[in-house]
């Protein structure tokens, strides 16, 4: 009674989680999740995107079930770009504290391989331990000079 439809009833769940994966996100970034030396820092954004996304499949899944549907349903890309930005920005912020040379395109770069990986763990099942190891390099190999 609370929505006028089943699809008023999924944009305002999806726009709640993105809402909130945001904040989450703003709250690592802002907590020192972050706060070790650059020879640790890959690992570790690499845990942090791991443990945040991956070892939380229904939010993961909502993440990439609000790319879908914004796709389709223009009123929703406002909370798909929220969430999205909130990523790269973490991500940014991450390749900052690494040097890497223009960190907001490569946080877009990052953003879209680790979204890829996810997506393939998600679907496919695959070790979390090569999921680590991939997202590791990927991440070096981003913020390289």
């Amino acid at each position: 009674y609370y929505f006028d439809s089943k699809d008023d009833m999924v944009a305002r769940a999806l726009e709640h989680v993105a809402e909130r994966e945001a904040e989450r996100l703003g709250a690592e970034s802002e907590g020192g999740a972050l706060d070790v030396g650059p020879d640790l820092l890959p690992e570790r954004l690499a845990d942090v995107v791991i443990e945040i996304w991956a070892g939380d499949r229904v939010t993961l899944l909502a993440q990439y079930e609000l790319y879908l549907e914004s796709a389709r349903r223009p009123d929703l890309r406002p909370a798909a770009e929220r969430w999205d930005q909130a990523y790269r920005d973490f991500l940014q912020h991450a390749l900052e504290l690494l040097g890497a040379p223009d960190p907001s395109r490569r946080a877009r770069i990052l953003c879209a391989g680790l979204d890829g990986l996810l997506l393939d763990h998600v679907a496919t099942g695959s070790d979390p331990a090569d999921l680590r190891s991939l997202a590791v390099e990927l991440i070096e190999r981003v913020a390289a000079p």
